[in-house]
Parts: C-alpha cells; structure tokens; sequence
C-alpha cells in the first residue's frame, strides 16, 4: 500500500493529476527531467500488474 501511494508523489514526476478531475492520473510530460524515469516506469507497471493478477485495489484510476 504504501509503495503504491509513493509511486504518484509528485517529488518523482511521474505522473500527474488530470486537470480536469484532479482524481485520476496522467503520465506526466515532464517525467524526462528523472534519468532513471523509464525504469521508474517499468516498476510502476509491474506492481500495477501484480496488483491486478492479486486482485487487490489500488488507491489509482489512471486515464486513458
């Protein structure tokens, strides 16, 4: 739970509120800025895919 909460800290750039909802989240466009920000990427879709396969809820919608 707590990766999955660290994983939309803004002090990462990875993604970002939608402006027009403010509860779903984008990939932000500005994620370029991290070196490492498409390993970062490659976390974050593994632990989204194992919560998924788990079954388990995440506290995330994402946009399409």
């Amino acid at each position: 739970m707590i990766i999955s909460r660290e994983m939309f800290n803004p002090m990462y750039a990875l993604f970002r509120t939608s402006p027009g909802d403010r509860v779903t989240y984008t990939i932000n466009p500005s994620s370029h800025c991290n070196p490492n920000h498409l390993s970062y990427f490659k976390f974050v879709g593994r632990i989204v895919a194992k919560a998924v396969y788990d079954n388990r809820l995440l506290e995330c919608y994402f946009t399409r």
